[in-house]
């Protein structure tokens, strides 16, 4: 009550005289703690046997453990609570008479210290209104005098208390999770301090943290798994050189159940190549084990590391494959047959070609890089001499000529050496290739449909397979199989043409499926991974519970580095389908806000900001903009339907958007956001841009944290932003904050995965000084220039320059040259670079969301929720903001 109250420097000295009385009676030392531990089972023994003076001692030790456990606890609020303080002051230059200590540890990276629980069990309010900075003055003066009270022992301290936690409840999950978790930040802080880790480091905190967190995963329950089993892959992994830590690891392998690897096997396939030869057989000891008790919770995710262009990584795979192999051949076989037919189908030759010739071409002319040009071209050469379907045939029969005619003049280019090249040989290959674009081009329209039958008729003939439905494995569900494949497929008209298709299942239902191209799903799987921890801490909080606040999720399998299937949300269609159908059948222009916007500033490109936002706010009130409103309300049977249906899409909007800016969702324009026509619930698609990713664009960069613009606002009706949606944000950020560590767990573990990294940590973005590379940049920028102007000539450039009137055909924000969405390049050399803790730009990423988990994320002063969710939704609907989006982006809308 006390510590609630405030009065901080009571409580603690009181609880302090609590446990030492408590730890007297039964002589426990607190700086020697494991001599005591071997007398505990025999107190235990004797309870069991009635002993009353045995009992009594048992509940006294149940107390003390909850006496130190409470000690370690608020020394960390106060750690934390302290250093706050103290960075705030350093930052406006108000820290003056700070002790040598307290110096030192301020200038500490907050990723460590920082991260400490600072709410208290027990507390109402805390757990209420989440981790807040109290404004009280005698509580920071307490909490500054318990700070100088330690002094340069309060790491310890706090080590100490949950340790003696631990050996005097050996089966409380809560204590060891704590314990683990301070090692591992320790080592962090450690490491960010000295850029490397001592072997007394590693023995002192790497070694008790993986033992921790194996502890932690044997006394926790499934749901809570996830944040210790992550902490333990990144302490194994960052520090598997270390000797005692490759033994810690190796003894608590068995201790676990084998299902606690499936939740994780993203990133344990991410580092199966491994350079310490003895974790990378552990690794694949592992991969095995798993495979042979859940054999279809991995295949399809072991033959997209398979087919990695990482040497390493895809011969290390391939050694597990062939020992499952082994144990199930028949289903081993089905899987390569059923991934290699699908990645087929994403793209056929025409649409291969012509996206290589554009590639190539902005290689060559652009760049003058004749090298990279046949990079791209020359697997594709290889595809043509060997087709397989009848579309192939037909594809070669057409133009295999002429594309044996321009790869032998580039194989003549490159037989001389490279200061007798003859560039001519170039030049009329280039010649050959444009006559096959342009053919392609006018005798291959885009499809609307595909026949199986033509693309892939192997996997039309599988029936009855052993392959699980993909995504649909559930360890404690009957299996669904394959019974077959629906034979057509339908083509949508979008940029990169995903295909429709169904699979039959064996309970007789119809399962579909978006099978796309053109793009590494692996970043929306691990974004998955999330938003299903999410939903587990939202279904254990009481609040968020009763209101059934959830996420809407969807299965997400990679087939390969960029292509993959996404399970089809059902009865959905995205926000601009909606309007535009809404508008078209009452003879609106889609573009309404559009037009508006011209009529009033029709140079809208050469405006200033101020100006645009003039123009911006004009269009808006000239226009009802209630489309989306309406089109909801005549979609609803009754009023009664209506009504539910405005809860749940206000409701899912509002969960969507928070865990959306905590993972720094970009690109939110209105095709990347669904509506339910039953339910009204928001679904949101294209994970691709995380991580604040389009905040940081050279070009239009996205300033809002969130899309709350107006059209999203008024199906909301009369309470708007002010009712349902605040509460709804409100309680959301109250349970992410109050849960930050597990999901720092999981953040954490995807920023540092190096097979999504490579795609955001350039250094172009979170601020990262790229001032020794201007020059680099100047020339990129000319060649640019020179590469868009023949890809224009050629009509090889996309959609060219859009202006504000054709954005219904467009989606998304404009993305800069250098900075690419996952699975738009190639990522095999990133996979050898150590995206680990001390990497500067993941730190930033890892600080910017731990900042967002403790209400600092707007200044050096901690903000209550309320407060926070203030901020973010005025900087949502800004028109400052707003108006100077891309067009893509739809911002009037």
């Amino acid at each position: 009550y006390k510590w609630a109250a405030n009065e901080k420097r009571e409580a603690y000295q009181m609880l302090e005289t609590f446990a030492s009385d408590y730890a007297s009676r039964i002589g426990f030392d607190l700086h020697n703690p494991d001599t005591f531990a071997e007398h505990i089972d025999a107190r235990v023994l004797a309870n069991l046997s009635g002993h009353a003076e045995a009992a009594d001692d048992a509940r006294t030790i149940h107390l003390l453990a909850r006496f130190y456990f409470k000690q370690a606890e608020w020394l960390t609020t106060v750690e934390q609570s302290v250093l706050l303080s103290q960075e705030a002051q350093a930052k406006a230059g108000l820290s003056t008479g700070e002790s040598s200590y307290a110096r030192r540890l301020v200038r500490r990276e907050s990723i460590g210290v920082r991260r400490g629980r600072g709410s208290v069990s027990g507390s109402g309010q805390a757990s209420r209104d989440g981790i807040r900075g109290s404004d009280d003055g005698r509580s920071k003066q307490d909490a500054q005098y318990l700070y100088e009270l330690k002094g340069g022992r309060i790491d310890k301290a706090i080590l100490e208390a949950y340790h003696a936690a631990t050996v005097l409840d050996r089966k409380w999950y809560k204590a060891w999770h704590q314990l683990a978790l301070r090692h591992f930040l320790e080592t962090q802080r450690y490491q960010i301090e000295h850029g490397h880790i001592t072997e007394s480091m590693a023995k002192n905190h790497v070694v008790p943290a993986v033992h921790g967190f194996f502890r932690a995963i044997q006394l926790s329950k499934s749901d809570t798994t996830l944040q210790d089993t992550l902490r333990l892959l990144t302490a194994w992994f960052d520090y598997c050189e270390f000797e005692s830590v490759s033994q810690a690891v190796r003894d608590g392998y068995n201790s676990v159940s084998i299902r606690t690897w499936l939740q994780v096997i993203p990133q344990i396939l991410a580092r199966v190549h491994i350079k310490a030869e003895s974790t990378r057989r552990l690794v694949q000891q592992l991969l095995v084990e798993v495979g042979k008790s859940h054999p279809h919770a991995i295949m399809f995710s072991l033959y997209v590391a398979a087919r990695s262009e990482h040497a390493e990584r895809s011969h290390s795979v391939k050694d597990v494959l062939a020992k499952l192999h082994d144990m199930y051949p028949e289903l081993v076989e089905q899987t390569e047959l059923v991934s290699r037919e699908l990645i087929r189908i994403t793209l056929l030759f025409p649409e291969m070609w012509q996206e290589a010739l554009r590639n190539a071409s902005l290689c060559y002319y652009g760049h003058k890089d004749v090298v990279e040009m046949m990079k791209i071209l020359r697997p594709l050469h290889k595809r043509v001499r060997n087709p397989e379907t009848l579309r192939e045939y037909h594809f070669v029969q057409m133009f295999g000529s002429d594309l044996a005619a321009a790869e032998e003049h580039m194989n003549q280019y490159f037989s001389a050496d490279s200061a007798h090249r003859n560039e001519a040989l170039v030049q009329q290959a280039w010649e050959l290739y444009y006559v096959v674009f342009r053919r392609i081009e006018k005798m291959f329209p885009r499809p609307t449909s595909l026949a199986l039958k033509d693309t892939a008729p192997t996997i039309l003939q599988c029936r009855d397979m052993e392959l699980v439905v993909p995504g649909m494995y559930n360890p404690d569900a009957e299996n669904v199989y394959i019974a077959s494949f629906d034979p057509n497929l339908y083509v949508y008209p979008s940029k990169q043409h995903p295909r429709r298709m169904y699979i039959y299942g064996s309970n007789g239902n119809q399962y579909t499926f978006l099978l796309k191209g053109r793009e590494d799903l692996r970043q929306d799987e691990r974004s998955m991974q999330l938003f299903g921890l999410i939903n587990s801490l939202l279904s254990k909080d009481s609040e968020t519970a009763r209101r059934s606040l959830t996420i809407e999720r969807f299965p997400v399998v990679p087939l390969s580095s960029n292509s993959g299937l996404i399970g089809f949300y059902s009865n959905c269609e995205n926000i601009n389908n909606i309007v535009r159908y809404y508008r078209e059948s009452h003879n609106q222009p889609v573009n309404l806000e559009q037009r508006m916007a011209l009529q009033f500033s029709p140079n809208w490109d050469t405006l200033s900001v101020m100006q645009k936002v003039e123009s911006f706010e004009y269009a808006l009130s000239n226009t009802p903009g209630n489309d989306l409103q309406r089109a909801m309300w005549y979609k609803s049977p009754n009023a009664e339907v209506w009504l539910e249906r405005r809860t749940d899409y206000t409701r899912s909007l509002a969960v969507m958007s928070i865990a959306g800016y905590i993972l720094g969702l970009g690109d939110r324009h209105p095709s990347n956001i669904l509506i339910h026509e039953r339910t009204g619930k928001v679904v949101h698609i294209d994970l691709g841009d995380c991580f604040e990713l389009a905040a940081h664009r050279d070009k239009y960069p996205e300033k809002v944290p969130f899309r709350l613009t107006r059209m999203l606002i008024m199906p909301m009706e009369v309470s708007s932003i002010e009712g349902i949606f605040k509460h709804t944000a409100n309680h959301t950020m109250r349970v992410l904050r109050a849960n930050r560590e597990s999901l720092m767990a999981v953040l954490e573990a995807f920023v540092y995965d190096p097979l999504v990294s490579w795609s955001y940590l350039n250094d172009t973005e979170m601020g990262i000084d790229t001032s020794q590379d201007t020059a680099k940049v100047t020339s990129n920028t000319s060649r640019n220039a020179q590469a868009s102007e023949h890809a224009a000539r050629w009509s090889m450039g996309g959609n060219g320059g859009a202006n504000m009137s054709d954005f219904a055909s467009m989606g998304g924000s404009k993305p800069d040259m250098g900075v690419s969405k996952a699975g738009n390049g190639y990522y095999e050399n990133a996979e050898g670079k150590a995206w680990q803790t001390g990497n500067p730009k993941a730190r930033a990423i890892v600080k910017r969301i731990h900042d967002k988990l403790v209400g600092t994320d707007f200044s050096n002063e901690q903000l209550t929720v309320s407060e926070q969710i203030e901020k973010l939704i005025q900087q949502a609907t800004s028109s400052e903001n707003l108006a100077v989006l891309y067009v893509g982006w739809v911002p009037l809308w």
